[in-house]
């Protein structure tokens, strides 16, 4: 196995988890340092069917093409139906918006220690039609063929103001998780290419065919230099981390859902007493 171990977006969201005590580390370590990624739930393979659909690119970790579920019937499952008519749909949307795909499931190496998988990198020449470009600082001397960052998300949480990972505008900017995406990607591009690429999220409707929302993120240079200044202490205190060893923190309602529970020798089998007094 290869010892060295490259920063990615979703490493850094899970290190944050685990400082704060949200992931534990068991599952961290399963995860990052022996790769034991695992298989997903429904909706994950939903949302590696439709991307693999659009972009013909697997995700990580998958060794063949993502299958459908099939009825009883033989014919396609319901959710799986609604993955392809979107799949088309998004084949149908570039066109008008005149995107044109250069590749998918690109790796982006920067500085031999930060790295990032695309799920599309595009040429929009029209883009000045969609987005007011004097809103950041979208410089393309160094950008020519107007080169964009495409972000595919299947969900179910279009007009989620609330969960984690809902879409809804409102409260959009606000999550640190989903801003760190975007901002890791166009971080990407500034260090390896010199410039700072647009990135937008497509994201697709797993209920109703033709719905969809595209979201531009705007990022400003400096904001990119500060990401850097944040992965290098997210770098540092992993190293540290790597160290002295991730640590257990069973918590019961994570342990009896997670696939290391049969085995794991810290897990909590019951869950917590909790006492309150009438006021």
């Amino acid at each position: 196995m290869n010892d060295k171990i490259y920063i990615n977006q979703s490493l850094v969201k899970d290190l944050v988890k685990y400082q704060k005590n949200e992931l534990c580390g068991l599952v961290f370590t399963n995860k990052w340092i022996s790769n034991q990624f695992g298989g997903g739930t429904k909706s994950n393979n939903l949302g590696h069917y439709f991307e693999y659909l659009c972009t013909g690119a697997m995700a990580k970790g998958e060794s063949e093409a993502p299958k459908p579920d099939y009825t009883k019937k033989g014919e396609l499952d319901a959710q799986f139906k609604v993955a392809k008519e979107q799949s088309v749909f998004f084949k149908e949307l570039i066109k008008k918006y005149g995107i044109e795909l250069l590749s998918a499931g690109d790796k982006v190496l920067a500085d031999d220690k930060w790295i990032g998988t695309l799920d599309i990198l595009a040429k929009w020449e029209s883009i000045g039609d969609y987005i007011d470009l004097r809103l950041t600082d979208y410089d393309f001397t160094n950008n020519p063929e107007k080169k964009v960052i495409i972000d595919l998300k299947y969900s179910g949480l279009l007009d989620d103001k609330w969960s984690e990972f809902g879409w809804n505008t409102d409260t959009l900017a606000k999550k640190q998780g989903t801003m760190l995406q975007a901002k890791h990607y166009k971080f990407l591009f500034w260090k390896k290419y010199g410039f700072n690429p647009p990135f937008l999220f497509f994201v697709f409707d797993t209920k109703e065919v033709g719905k969809v929302k595209v979201i531009n993120v705007e990022i400003d240079e400096w904001e990119l230099e500060q990401h850097e200044v944040f992965l290098e202490k997210a770098k540092k205190y992993f190293e540290h981390q790597l160290k002295i060893g991730f640590e257990p923190q069973p918590k019961y309602d994570i342990c009896i859902k997670c696939k290391f529970f049969n085995w794991c020798q810290f897990k909590a089998e019951t869950p917590s007493v909790i006492s309150i007094k009438p006021e």
